[in-house]
């Protein structure tokens, strides 16, 4: 099922290891440029509702900072569940954050029946692949499917003036529409934040709230 991400998959676990086992703990480990910037785009996500008490899914967990920010700015006393495709990546967070439970776990390969208060995205869909939008559709299909109240995730936005070759910059208003028309009816889109003070947003974040609503019947003409 969904083989033709494999490739793709595995080559970003190949990555993200060897970010691992040059940074350690660090930022720079999960691509991020420092500390700050990686826990304002966290900081963001946990808007869409995410309370001391939640049950939460980071998905891309890198080495659990995720974990560390909730603890330390909301007392977090919920439970925390952290997917990666690094197995170096998660060994570390195992080490690091014990605490919270970590999976080495490729959603497309091994899908989980487990769910969650809300689902958190950080990063995830920002490296270059063979099919960025379709990753990114069928990973959110995945995910919202173990959302019980909310999955939240953040992408680079095509609404900047450069473009790395390595990076994917999606159209805010596609993404937008994907999630409106398949996922749900309550979908709020975010691009007016930066990720350091006098930036420029460069990112947006969703916010997918669950409805008993099928997206899908809003799209249907009615007759006349």
């Amino acid at each position: 099922m969904s083989n033709h991400f494999k490739n793709d998959i595995d080559a970003l676990a190949k990555h993200y290891g060897e970010l691992v086992k040059r940074h350690g703990d660090a930022a720079e480990s999960a691509q991020y440029a420092d500390r700050e910037t990686q826990e304002r785009r966290m900081q963001v996500l946990c808007e869409i509702g995410v309370t001391k008490d939640s049950k939460v899914l980071d998905f891309g967990c890198g080495t659990g900072q995720m974990l560390n920010l909730l603890q330390r700015t909301m007392e977090f006393e919920g439970e925390y569940v952290g997917y990666d495709i690094s197995p170096e990546a998660i060994e570390f967070a195992r080490s690091a954050h014990p605490g919270g439970r970590f999976e080495v776990r490729d959603v497309l390969e091994n899908p989980s029946d487990e769910t969650f208060d809300y689902v958190l995205v950080s990063g995830v869909f920002n490296n270059a692949m063979s099919d960025n939008r379709a990753f990114f559709q069928e990973v959110s299909r995945r995910l919202m499917a173990q959302a019980g109240k909310g999955y939240a995730f953040n992408m680079l936005s095509r609404f900047v003036d450069y473009f790395d070759e390595g990076l994917y910059y999606e159209d805010p208003l596609q993404a937008f529409r994907f999630c409106k028309e398949e996922l749900s009816p309550l979908v709020t889109l975010r691009h007016d934040y930066a990720v350091r003070p006098g930036s420029i947003p460069f990112e947006f974040t969703i916010y997918v709230n669950q409805s008993d609503i099928d997206p899908r019947a809003l799209n249907t003409p009615k007759p006349d």
